[in-house]
């Protein structure tokens, strides 16, 4: 991968000058012949390190000709780099390995698929998302320690606020009419709460399926109903199960219930019945690592090998600007390299370890300075609030509340002057590294759009023209 050779290069680069400078590195992200590196140091003045610009930008571009690196820099603690000497020697050995998109492109985005409405927002049309995270139950009957609800006071178990709020199915089902008519060509299921608990979860799922709305559903598998399952493959594209350790005692320690077999069962119930009929609904299993259960990647890969799902993710702990979740820094995550690479090898034709390296090498850090990507994702929480992203649902709240879907259509608030506003405001009055979470749901949308959304689609179509003649797999959820 280039981003390791990178840090090798910075590791030779002040040898033999009492300074090495991967030490210091936080974070990488390389967007075709951008470079962007971020450094920390105890010191506002940062002398140290970038007396050693020229020399890295020399010594880099022997190695990747006529790129161009932006230096940033930061004094602040969460970024302090902690690389260890395992890293560092270890390094070399996967300099030179291949990395690839799975065929969800699940490190990356699907944006250059929807061109035309990449067009229209260049335009300054109105337009409507591609694509809504939207959640109808605000509790949960799990307390996972990453979880972002949780720090939002959702209501349920593992928080002080106990009345859980169902959406009123008609105003779901509302939002799904409404959202094909206006072009939103997705919904994911997602939110602060847990969607499965509500009562008319499967009716739900049914009207998707009738009026042909392409959904998916992340889940934390428990209440998954055994005699519906068949409308549940039938209805979603995919699902994707929050199993964070491969084994009961580290998932209640993840989880904070004991639940693991009862999860695990319905897994394997979903793929036995999928397989059995045929559905097409993709399956898989997420984890999302903390400073607690790396000890569970390499057992979580083989677990869903041996469940026979589609895939296994492994990614970093999404949190807040200032850490509220205690997630681990990202040089912490860097150390985990051998770990990754072995869990990859438990990938095979019918399964895919998909390791998220993009939002692990770069430390959480972003390399672009404005958020465009909530004009083509937006969230809805599990009270009918419509937001830019789900990191306003109970922060700022007033200053980025659009709208609600209880009260208001959504068709009435997304071409509403509010609605405007508000974008405007997330593209003007937020800094993406001061103000907003890590490695965000828009992340990946928004590299692209910092970086080439302002390129005639036309110029986008002829140089990207290999890639858009395969299509990928789930192209609606961008």
């Amino acid at each position: 991968m280039n981003e390791f050779k990178i840090i090798d290069i910075l590791g030779k680069v002040s040898s033999g000058n009492g300074i090495n400078l991967a030490d210091s590195l936080s974070g990488i992200a390389i967007y075709e012949k951008k470079i962007a590196l971020l450094f920390f140091s105890k010191e506002s003045g940062y002398g140290d390190i970038k007396k050693y610009e020229n020399l890295i930008t020399e010594s880099v571009n022997k190695e990747f000709a006529n790129t161009t690196i932006h230096f940033d820099y930061t004094n602040d603690i969460k970024y302090k780099n902690s690389l260890s000497k395992s890293f560092k020697k270890n390094i070399s050995q996967h300099i030179n390995s291949d990395y690839q998109l799975d065929k969800w492109k699940t490190d990356g985005h699907k944006m250059l698929w929807h061109l035309d409405r990449v067009k229209d927002w260049q335009e300054e049309k109105k337009i409507a998302p591609l694509h809504i995270d939207m959640g109808f139950v605000n509790g949960c009957n799990m307390a996972c320690t990453y979880c972002y609800g949780v720090i939002q006071n959702r209501a349920g178990y593992g928080t002080d606020a106990k009345n859980v709020f169902y959406t009123p199915k008609e105003k779901i089902i509302n939002v799904f009419k409404e959202a094909k008519e206006i072009g939103v060509k997705s919904i994911s299921i997602i939110g602060e709460g847990e969607n499965t608990l509500h009562p008319d979860f499967y009716e739900i799922l049914s009207y998707a399926k009738k009026i042909d709305l392409d959904i998916a559903l992340s889940t934390n598998g428990i209440k998954i109903d055994n005699e519906k399952m068949d409308i549940f493959l039938d209805s979603l594209t995919w699902a994707k199960v929050n199993i964070s350790a491969a084994d009961p005692k580290s998932f209640k320690e993840i989880h904070k219930v004991a639940q693991f077999e009862r999860v695990k069962k319905n897994i394997e119930n979903l793929v036995k019945l999928r397989n059995k009929k045929s559905y097409k609904c993709t399956l898989g299993i997420q984890m999302v690592i903390t400073k607690s259960n790396h000890d569970q990647i390499i057992p979580l890969a083989k677990l869903g090998a041996e469940l026979g799902v589609d895939y296994c993710q492994v990614k970093p702990c999404t949190d807040t600007y200032d850490f509220k979740l205690d997630s681990m820094p990202g040089s912490d995550y860097l150390n985990l390299l051998d770990i990754f690479k072995e869990a990859e090898t438990y990938s095979n034709e019918k399964y895919s370890v998909s390791v998220k390296w993009k939002k692990i090498l770069n430390g959480g850090w972003k390399d672009y300075k404005t958020c465009f990507g909530t004009e083509f994702l937006i969230n809805i929480s599990g009270t009918g609030n419509v937001f830019p992203c789900c990191h306003w649902f109970d922060y700022r709240k007033d200053e980025f509340l659009m709208g609600n879907i209880i009260k208001t259509s959504l068709k009435d608030i997304v071409f509403s002057n509010r609605y405007a506003e508000v974008q405007k405001k997330i593209q003007t009055d937020v800094n993406v590294n001061k103000d907003c979470a890590s490695n965000c749901r828009q992340h990946h949308m928004n590299r692209f759009l910092f970086h080439e959304g302002k390129s005639s689609t036309a110029d986008l179509n002829e140089k990207y023209s290999e890639a858009l003649s395969e299509k990928p797999n789930h192209i609606n959820f961008i």
